[in-house]
């Protein structure tokens, strides 16, 4: 049996060994996770956790609803047991009716089909580590090889860096095109990237120039078999030393022959989707849901 439970009704640990045993596992679905990004989440719960459902909700004009939080690409179900149509579609089917207005997205292993609800296809980028790094680059397309060459003449430098270092370097070079993203969503970022590098599920690279100017950076997740490329951008002189193909590079030239993917978080921006595609990276998709229930009137402005 499918049950709702509140925040506080929530035990934490059964629901992060879900996480820990499920097929589909992902680390937005983690509690920790969760808890930095949409504090007050709710979940649906398949008997003694053997699947469950974050809620991600809020309330505006008294009006709960569910929403997709920043920084997180995909939720829906996860589950220890077998995942099909019918068993994604009775966690959906059991979402309160409380909650009015429903734009959330699913992972790639859920799927299923009722007229009931509007499924959005969205597009991920993933790249499978387990092969040698020279079979790797040899997928490479023409643009990233060059690009490669490019940024190899340049006596550019791989580092460690600090994550807040990147936040600020995204911010400064970034966040005038990363439209809906306020400061107090950096500052939410901010504190569940450092819960994730306390938990050693979080590093940071920077690119720097012979001068010692941060020319590129990026930090990424780890979890189960997944390097997620959480958040990073390049400097304009980053791009014209291609500098970004570089720290991707070093990144998949570091996990070369490992059973991990490199997951660049996919894009519907053609020219962000070319890029993590230069990589040899293959498409895949998940489902974004959306449900109106508003009353009528409030529905003309949604």
């Amino acid at each position: 049996m499918i049950r709702y439970l509140s925040h506080k009704e929530i035990d934490f640990e059964k629901w992060d060994l879900c996480l820990e045993q499920a097929s589909n596992s992902l680390v937005y679905g983690y509690s920790w996770y969760l808890n930095q990004v949409s504090p007050e989440w709710d979940a649906l719960v398949l008997d003694d956790y053997h699947a469950v459902m974050p809620l991600t909700q809020s309330r505006k004009y008294f009006i709960a609803y569910l929403f997709q939080p920043f920084f997180t690409q995909q939720l829906g179900v996860f589950a220890k047991t077998q995942i099909n149509q019918d068993l994604i579609l009775d966690f959906v089917s059991a979402i309160p009716t409380k909650f009015k207005f429903i734009e959330i997205s699913l992972n790639e292993q859920n799927y299923f089909l009722s007229e009931n609800y509007k499924l959005i296809k969205r597009k991920n980028y993933l790249l499978n580590l387990n092969k040698p790094y020279d079979k790797l680059i040899k997928d490479y397309n023409n643009q990233a090889l060059r690009n490669l060459k490019k940024s190899r003449k340049q006596e550019i430098e791989l580092r460690a860096i600090q994550f807040k270092e990147v936040i600020t370097f995204y911010r400064i070079h970034k966040s005038e095109v990363t439209l809906g993203v306020k400061s107090e969503d950096y500052q939410a970022l901010e504190s569940l990237m450092e819960v994730a590098w306390k938990r050693g599920k979080l590093f940071s690279k920077g690119v720097f120039s012979k001068s010692g100017e941060l020319l590129a950076c990026g930090s990424f997740l780890m979890q189960k078999g997944r390097i997620i490329f959480l958040i990073g951008t390049s400097s304009a002189s980053g791009r014209e030393t291609g500098a970004m193909h570089y720290l991707m590079d070093s990144i998949i030239f570091q996990f070369a022959n490992h059973k991990m993917h490199l997951d660049f978080e996919g894009s519907e921006i053609p020219g962000i989707a070319r890029f993590y595609k230069s990589f040899g990276a293959i498409k895949t998709h998940y489902f974004r849901l959306k449900k109106n229930r508003l009353p009528w009137l409030i529905r003309l402005f949604k």
